[in-house]
């Protein structure tokens, strides 16, 4: 992420309107953040500066964060030596990375104490240090000894040392005349490279802007009219910075992932844009955390769903072997009747005897095991209690792989649901789904919102509905369509319900094509060609009693075959969109 010296100027410039504010409170939500409230007069921010080392920032934050009941220790060290303290200076060290703020706090007796508040962001090395007035650790978030450093070590009661970084020149008190100079003793080396290497605070985003495609050239290729155009950019955006003149906007980078930065760079849409660095950094670390959350609520239930999934798979497969094994039980009915027919002239002696079968019409002998040593009556009653046994095996396993199939058919749907699901809303919806069926056994939580169906509009002006979970589905089915809308649902395929609303009983032929893409779309045949919608007034869908949720049948329908593609979709307008 390029939270570079750059970044690092213009957020320091937000905090400065708190010199001479306080602070107010202080809290440390986790083992890797620290919460600042400072207030000046009426106007009252939280300052978050975090060390995690795939986020580590500080930046003014509008997010609600949790706290402990119990405040860490080193919270409490804050609490002690900062809080309520005055609010000297804050200020960047070197254009690098560096958050210095410079807290004054009066004691029992009225005297004024210096405290340094002290924030290196640098990945991994990211640390929050709380030094006295003669720059002595009084304490900090992590504990550097000499078997993790032995260049640095960050202990209570050691001296604060800068970091060690090789000597570079801060382009804020650069002229045009030293970059060319540096240029060319470097010239036969990478551009960006060279500017990396040479100055304070500068990243590969600031090149590329800087620079644009000539950033990995050599210099020695360059004619000295491309070098002095790449010197007059250099330092137009440098003159930018210090004006205070910046485009905060987020941006998909080179790598197809986002990232964020002060200056705009080309193709940037005007939604990515924000008015000041912190609003930047809040909202993508906000929405990357939120996305990584995701992903591994999704990680997870998915796990979860496909081993229940092989679970029922494995039941149906054992069930059916089973029934196989006894679902020739009224053999042995026969056999028993047929002994007791012919008990008189039976040889008790025999393994097997030959009788007379009159439930055939053909009247034709057939070979009955017998159990030899034992009357006709004692093996009758043993094929009679093995018919019974295997009878009431087979009902009952029937019952059992019927109720498995529809137990499959339903997990199929929840894992199309969860596959569409795009925020974790929705997760959390299936999720509850599952809890309330018995799949998972938890307690439903309610905490987060219920998440909305997806709401299009046709290109001629319909409305069109579909469920993101199998509750969803319901809801739209049986309680939000009016009768005579339409329903739509991919034929014998798992999928969500699609609901059209119809305007005075009546729904076009384009707002059918549409709703028969998004039904194809959101369900297993998401990636088929041909793929068959079936599409009825809502008036003829019923849910049979004790049906799983999104389990409904229906009757008079019509079919659309079609082939959903994202481009197609992509076409259909989202409401409020």
């Amino acid at each position: 992420m390029p939270f570079d010296g750059l970044v690092t100027y213009s957020i320091i410039n937000e905090l400065k309107e708190f010199i001479n504010g306080k602070i107010d409170k202080i809290y440390q939500p986790n083992t890797e953040d620290i919460v600042l409230i400072l207030r000046r007069e009426k106007n009252t921010k939280k300052l978050l500066i975090s060390i995690n080392p795939t986020s580590s920032r500080f930046n003014f934050t509008e997010q609600n964060i949790e706290n402990p009941m119990k405040p860490p220790s080193f919270c409490m060290v804050l609490r002690k030596y900062i809080q309520n303290g005055r609010i000297l200076n804050i200020e960047q060290i070197s254009l690098d990375r560096i958050l210095k703020i410079t807290i004054e706090v009066k004691d029992e007796l009225g005297y004024a104490n210096t405290y340094y508040l002290i924030s290196e962001i640098m990945g991994k090395h990211s640390n929050i240090i709380l030094t006295n007035s003669e720059y002595i650790i009084v304490d900090s978030l992590k504990h550097i000894d000499f078997t993790i450093s032995s260049a640095r070590q960050i202990l209570p009661k050691l001296k604060y040392e800068l970091p060690p970084t090789k000597e570079k020149i801060n382009p804020l008190e650069s002229t045009k005349d030293s970059l060319l100079k540096i240029l060319e003793e470097n010239k036969y080396k990478k551009l960006s490279k060279t500017l990396i290497d040479n100055f304070y605070g500068i990243s590969n985003t600031f090149c590329q802007i800087v620079c644009k495609d000539k950033a990995d050239r050599e210099i020695h290729t360059l004619s000295s009219d491309e070098l002095d155009i790449i010197a007059n950019n250099f330092f137009y955006y440098i003159a930018k910075l210090k004006s205070n003149l910046i485009e905060c906007n987020i941006f998909i980078n080179t790598k197809g992932s986002k990232d964020f930065y002060v200056f705009k760079l080309a193709n940037t849409p005007d939604e990515n844009l924000y008015n000041t660095a912190s609003q930047m950094i809040d909202a993508f670390y906000f929405n990357r955390s939120s996305e990584i959350t995701m992903k591994q609520k999704y990680k997870d239930l998915y796990k979860l769903i496909e081993s229940i999934f092989e679970k029922t798979n494995k039941k149906i497969e054992s069930y059916v072997n089973k029934i196989e094994e006894c679902r020739d039980y009224e053999k042995y009915k026969i056999y028993a009747e047929l002994i007791l027919a012919n008990q008189y002239s039976i040889d008790t002696n025999s393994d097997a005897v030959m009788l007379q079968n009159y439930y055939d019409e053909n009247l034709n002998l057939i070979e009955v095991p017998y159990i030899k040593g034992m009357t006709p009556i004692e093996v009758s009653q043993q094929y009679y209690k093995k018919y019974n046994k295997n009878k009431n095996t087979f009902e009952i396993l029937s019952k059992n792989l019927e109720d498995s199939i529809k137990e499959k058919e339903y997990l199929e749907t929840v894992l199309i649901n969860l596959e569409n699901a795009t925020d974790s809303e929705t997760i959390e919806e299936i999720r509850n789904e599952l809890i309330l069926n018995g799949f998972i056994k938890k307690k439903i939580t309610n905490k987060s919102p219920k998440s909305q169906p997806m709401h299009f509009i046709s290109s001629d002006g319909y409305d069109i509905f579909v469920g993101k979970s199998n509750i969803q589905n319901d809801f739209l089915t049986l309680k939000f369509a009016s009768l005579n809308d339409i329903w739509m649902h991919t034929k014998n395929i798992p999928g969500s319900h699609v609901i059209i609303k119809s305007k005075n009983g009546q729904v076009s032929d384009n707002a059918l094509l549409e709703g028969a893409l998004l039904a194809a779309y959101y369900s297993k045949a998401k990636n088929s060609t041909n793929v068959p919608v079936d599409y009825t007034e809502r008036k003829n869908v019923k849910k049979p009693n004790g049906a799983k949720p999104g389990m409904v049948i229906y009757y008079t329908n019509k079919t659309i075959y079609v082939t959903p593609s994202s481009e197609k979709i992509d076409k259909i307008k989202i409401a409020g969109k």
